[in-house]
């Protein structure tokens, strides 16, 4: 079963990264950015670890579930602010767009991590 949650996470990963890639230059330049790759292979990476943790502590402490992942999403989200803050307060600096289109893709995953998380708490 933890194998058809990471194929389904790795199946919307690259359709939904190719979605941004291949649309974001069609909306105009206002829309488009450099450096989407690693936009979603920073929110791929911690995204499957997440995964990993969280399917680790529902088999092991299946009464902790809840606080485990309200303290990983805490966590995730002071790791998002350690990947921005280079890139926000860096030489060149980055611009709005990149920002917005980061924490718009975070959301997106975050929704799909929880469809996905309560698809397996109630199996």
């Amino acid at each position: 079963m933890t194998n058809n949650i990471y194929f389904k996470l790795l199946a919307f990963s690259i359709c939904f990264f190719l979605l941004h890639y291949f649309a974001t230059p069609l909306m105009g330049d206002f829309y488009h950015i450099e450096g989407i790759h690693r936009i979603h292979l920073f929110l791929v990476i911690i995204t499957f670890v997440f995964f990993i943790i969280m399917l680790k502590i529902k088999s092991s402490y299946p009464d902790k579930f809840g606080f485990a992942y309200l303290a990983s999403v805490f966590v995730k989200m002071v790791v998002v602010v350690v990947f921005l803050a280079p890139l926000i307060f860096g030489e060149k600096g980055i611009t709005f767009n990149y920002v917005t289109h980061f924490f718009i893709a975070f959301f997106i995953y975050l929704f799909v991590e929880v469809y996905l998380l309560v698809g397996s708490l109630k199996k």
